[in-house]
């Protein structure tokens, strides 16, 4: 059964919207559509794109969920494995489902404005590595399987004491 209809967005017009309460780890969705790998043009500027490895994303079909994703610097919800949307807390029927689109994103000059209205909003959104050390920390459980397998979540000290 579904747990979510696409509704109107306080963030960006459009939103995933909660039909029911959900628990913390909880599975929301599947972000589904066509995967593209080393898309020709400005690709790294595609809207509704969720990257799930180097230089490969899987574009939204119109209708899913995966569309109207909305960002937020402050999520509620984040990425199991390489595209499972799940809940980072619990939250209640009527919420929008957001993710901070930095817990898939990589290529190094992708930068979007963001415009979520959070207390922490860093304004402008990076890739990734980008991020402090600090929000690493927090999403560690919530980032995109290719980043781990990157070891992108890890401080340089700890990658060198994997190595030893």
């Amino acid at each position: 059964m579904k747990k979510y209809h696409i509704g109107k967005s306080k963030i960006h017009g459009r939103g995933v919207i909660l039909d029911r309460d959900v628990k913390k780890d909880e599975i929301i969705f599947r972000f589904t559509g066509k995967k593209v790998k080393n898309p020709p043009g400005p690709w790294h500027y595609g809207p509704h794109w969720l990257q799930v490895g180097y230089s490969e994303w899987i574009i939204s079909k119109p209708g899913s969920p995966g569309r109207y994703l909305n960002h937020s610097c402050n999520p509620n919800s984040g990425i199991r494995g390489k595209n499972t949307i799940v809940a980072i807390k619990p939250f209640k029927k009527g919420t929008e489902v957001l993710i901070d689109y930095a817990m898939s994103e990589t290529y190094p000059i992708w930068h979007m404005d963001c415009n979520c209205y959070s207390k922490n909003c860093r304004k402008v959104i990076k890739p990734y590595q980008d991020l402090s050390i600090q929000i690493k920390k927090r999403y560690a459980q919530y980032i995109s399987k290719y980043i781990k397998d990157m070891k992108l979540h890890l401080s340089w000290g700890e990658y060198l004491n994997l190595k030893s």
